[in-house]
């Protein structure tokens, strides 16, 4: 595993609706890590931007020594998204 680190994460949705506002976290590697508190917070977004799925508005997201921010998003990036088949690899 690798370390999570988040230097000034931020999330604006349009309508100017900020989920996530300059958020600084380090997650150090091996740790447990559970986040808390209520409904539309920011979790959700939170762990979305983490993953790649959310592009950040501003900030860094790093894992490891990696800055993963603006890794790119397409379609068949992710291996579970590829539109190739298991019977057409053979």
């Amino acid at each position: 595993m690798a370390a999570i680190s988040l230097t000034g994460l931020t999330k604006v949705y349009p309508g100017d609706v900020t989920a996530l506002d300059a958020l600084d976290l380090v997650v150090p590697d091996g740790e447990f890590f559970a986040l808390l508190g209520p409904s539309g917070c920011g979790k959700t977004t939170l762990l979305r931007t983490i993953a790649g799925l959310e592009a950040a508005t501003g900030g860094t997201v790093a894992i490891g020594e990696r800055d993963v921010t603006a890794l790119p998003r397409e379609s068949g990036t992710w291996p579970w998204s590829s539109r190739t088949t298991r019977s057409s690899r053979t």
